[in-house]
């Protein structure tokens, strides 16, 4: 799986990555291995699985102590969330 050359323009456009010159190098250099690293789940024997199993109908289920807020709320809370982009709120990365 070493073999394979990537685009990786094309990766970073797909994925709405914006990479600098540094980023797209160590990007070429690491692609490889871990599109290797994942291609091992095809040695995972799935046969015995049904494809929903994990399916349910269920919707929108919470813990019992998770407290619904209506949409005035939420808004309120992103407003006033100090790194935003959209309703995205931006916290501080927790790996290096």
């Amino acid at each position: 799986m070493s073999n394979i050359e990537f685009d990786i323009d094309k990766v970073a456009d797909l994925s709405m990555l914006s990479l600098s010159d540094e980023e797209r190098t160590q990007l070429e250099e690491q692609l490889p291995s871990i599109v290797a690293y994942v291609s091992k789940l095809h040695e995972v024997d799935t046969s015995n699985v049904s494809p929903k199993a994990y399916l349910t109908q269920e919707k929108n289920v919470f813990r019992d102590d998770v407290v619904v807020r209506d949409d005035q709320e939420i808004e309120q809370v992103i407003a006033n969330f100090p790194k935003k982009t959209g309703k995205a709120l931006e916290v501080p990365g927790v790996f290096e």
